[in-house]
């Protein structure tokens, strides 16, 4: 039954903030609440190559998005015509508000769990067509056994959006170790993935393509920077976006 519009505003002042951009029925959106224009941007940029590989759309596809938040990305891909998409990530609330969103807009084929990239496995989700990678590899303490864990259930293509290290070794598939310090704010997407002291890893471009190659990943392009709205890092060279496909 579809949410009324009271409904939908108590749940979007029960839940907030987002980190996603949304819009919903009644004009009602999420934008204006933390990142407005991540999801757009990025949809925009990284989308249209992936709908190419598979003529246009991604109709009839299992999608899995790796670490949803709340969900945007997710809806994208229901939106883009994914028959199924399984979003998860280790944060309850952003089950809680991916889940809000999904009855919102009546995505039945959207579903959203609580899991870590280690519990991934053919047996506790099954495999997927699609696995969108957007915003967490730089994030892993172990990258390659997280991509790993993830490629194995991957039958056929990857986005992967990720920060990346530059300087003059960029040639090189290099990592870049990081120790952020644990936070208590609660509000900042990243913050969550470290309450305790950890080890991150930034990779150089061509160790993200070596990384995917050695994943079984036959090709894998680095999708050009077109979208005027991405943010600076794109268009600096600190952030990028791979589209890694098998024959």
């Amino acid at each position: 039954m579809a949410m009324t519009e009271p409904e939908l505003r108590r749940g979007l002042t029960s839940l907030a903030p987002f980190n996603h951009a949304v819009d919903l029925p009644y004009g009602l959106s999420t934008r204006g609440e933390g990142e407005s224009t991540r999801v757009d941007s990025l949809v925009r940029h990284a989308f249209p190559a992936l709908r190419d590989v598979y003529g246009g759309t991604l109709a009839g596809k299992r999608v899995l998005d790796v670490a949803c938040n709340c969900g945007g990305f997710s809806i994208a891909a229901a939106n883009a015509g994914a028959e199924h998409v399984l979003g998860f990530d280790i944060v309850e609330r952003y089950i809680e508000q991916a889940s809000f969103l999904r009855d919102a807009l009546g995505l039945d084929q959207a579903e959203f769990r609580l899991l870590s990239v280690d519990e991934v496995t053919p047996e506790t989700t099954g495999t997927f067509d699609v696995t969108l990678c957007l915003g967490i590899l730089y994030h892993l303490e172990d990258p390659v056994g997280g991509m790993r864990q993830l490629a194995a259930v991957t039958d056929h293509a990857m986005l992967v959006d990720t920060n990346i290290t530059g300087g003059r070794f960029t040639k090189k598939p290099l990592w870049h170790m990081n120790f952020p310090a644990p936070t208590q704010d609660k509000g900042a997407t990243g913050d969550w993935r470290h309450e305790t002291r950890v080890a991150q890893f930034t990779p150089t471009a061509t160790a993200v393509e070596a990384l995917l190659g050695f994943l079984g990943f036959t090709r894998v392009t680095r999708l050009p920077v077109k979208e005027k709205s991405l943010d600076r890092r794109y268009h600096k060279g600190g952030r990028a976006t791979f589209l890694a496909v098998r024959d």
